[in-house]
Order: C-alpha cells, then sequence, then structure tokens
C-alpha cells in the first residue's frame, strides 16, 4: 500500500480475520501421588490418589514375641524411656517407638504400664525386674 508521500507499508490485515474462533476443550489435570508418586486425575486440592486414600488392611501380627521385642519388654519393666532404650540396644528412638506400637497392637493394650502389668500376669523371662 503506498501512502501519500509514496512511502509503501506493509498491509494490515484486518481485524475480522484476526478473530478466530477459540476452541473450548476439557482439560484433564493429571498429577503425581505424594505417597506412591503415580500419576491420576485430580479433582481440587487433591494431593493423594484413590488407591493411596482408601484404607489399608492391617497386616495380620504374629502372636509369637520376637528375641528383641522382648528385649524391649524387659527394659520397660526396668522403667527405662525410649531413649535409654534406644541406647542401650544401639537403636534409634523412632526404632523403638515403632517396636512399642507393634507390641501394643500385637498385645492389644495401650501403653506402657500396661505393657508392663501383661509381662507381670504373663510371665516374661527376667519378670523379677519388674516387681
Amino acid at each position: 500500500m503506498q501512502s501519500e508521500t509514496g512511502a509503501y507499508y506493509p498491509e494490515q490485515p484486518k481485524t475480522d480475520l484476526m478473530v478466530r474462533q477459540i476452541e473450548l476443550r476439557p482439560v484433564i489435570l493429571l498429577r503425581s501421588c505424594f505417597r506412591c508418586g503415580k500419576e491420576f486425575r485430580r479433582e481440587e486440592g487433591e494431593r493423594i490418589c484413590p488407591s493411596c486414600r482408601a484404607p489399608k488392611r492391617p497386616k495380620k501380627l504374629s502372636p509369637r514375641l520376637s528375641f528383641r521385642e522382648k528385649q524391649i519388654i524387659d527394659l520397660i519393666c526396668q522403667a527405662k524411656l525410649n531413649k535409654e532404650i534406644a541406647y542401650d540396644l544401639h537403636l534409634t528412638e523412632g526404632t523403638i517407638k515403632e517396636y512399642l506400637n507393634r507390641l501394643f497392637r500385637k498385645l492389644q493394650i495401650s501403653n506402657r504400664t500396661e505393657l508392663a502389668v501383661w509381662a507381670l500376669t504373663h510371665q516374661m523371662h527376667q519378670v523379677d525386674e519388674c516387681a
């Protein structure tokens, strides 16, 4: 296109041609599960996939006590703290807590005192230390 001064300018596209129809498609948002890492369709604010959200079945615990569990029961009977038990057995406090939680589930009790009473009534070895 030539202007009045004789300069050539590129032809400007018409604005009605620039407006195009926008297609609206549903957007599927995939997100990685924080627990297992699998990708899943995300609802608002969800961070955990449906399979991880389902309640887990508790594992059946062996009714027999392991050697380590018996050691921990003996030290509980001596009124030792988790920190002291961990030091004596060369474990971490977190590991002792896990053992205690497993013992509580196995024996269907809820605290250390009940564990010591259970040890007395079931005549664990070295029970005389609990008295």
